[in-house]
């Protein structure tokens, strides 16, 4: 059973936001959470979709493994989002390998139970409806992001997602993933994230192994929403 903080902290999770507390409390009976201290698999690409999962803390990655060993990075699951759901709500098995982080805590909740909840409770399928809704239309915008901005309108952005919208002057920001991962999310190799780094200079941009320094956050909001591909930054 989850504790009344847990459930707290679970209404805040976009995928349960329009869920009224006591038909959430029901809906997530059965659900368990775990810490794990060290990093490790949470399921493998066809294992069977048993449960949908939220994370509360650490780092998820969700990865397709080629024949040769190498990854394909298909997402990074960030606190405080559910993932695994269309796999438990379509397929019945999962679509690639989640692994976790160390220190990870994650809910699990029985699909199960999950679906049969549903079943009997109209206001609630319909409020999961509309999140299901909701989080294509962020895949979406996510896609066209991919698609219409060049790699360096990708990386700008990526840094200003991660800076408070308060800020306007010099900010220090810690990287939020690691290096490797941040190229993989932004769709390039680990190399064009060095050259691109390396070219922000020029722009009062300035990295270390753990933080990138921005001269002046306004300055590069304003830079980002004038450019287009043809900025030259590539």
């Amino acid at each position: 059973m989850l504790s009344e903080t847990q459930l707290q902290r679970l209404a805040t999770v976009p995928f349960f936001a329009h869920i009224p507390a006591d038909l959430l409390s029901d809906l997530v009976k059965g659900a368990m959470t775990t810490t794990y201290p060290h990093a490790g698999l949470l399921f493998n690409h066809n294992d069977p979709a048993d449960n949908i999962y939220v994370l509360l803390e650490g780092l998820v990655t969700i990865s397709l493994y080629h024949e040769d060993g190498s990854q394909a990075v298909i997402k990074t699951v960030n606190p405080l989002r559910t993932f695994a759901e269309a796999a438990a709500f379509l397929t019945g098995f999962y679509p690639a390998t989640a692994e976790y982080s160390g220190g990870s805590k994650i809910i699990a909740i029985p699909i199960a139970r999950f679906l049969d909840t549903l079943a009997s409770s109209p206001q609630t399928a319909f409020a999961i409806l509309g999140s299901l809704a909701l989080r294509e239309r962020e895949l979406s915008s996510q896609l066209d992001a991919l698609k219409l901005h060049n790699p360096s309108q990708r990386l700008l952005r990526y840094l200003l997602h991660h800076i408070p919208k308060e800020e306007t002057g010099r900010y220090t920001l810690t990287w939020p993933l690691d290096k490797g991962m941040i190229a993989k999310n932004l769709g390039i190799t680990a190399e064009s994230l060095s050259r691109l780094l390396a070219r922000f200079s020029r722009y009062g941009i300035t990295n270390t192994r753990k933080d990138v320094h921005i001269a002046n956050v306004s300055e590069l909001r304003a830079f980002l929403d004038s450019s287009t591909p043809k900025t030259g930054l590539v």
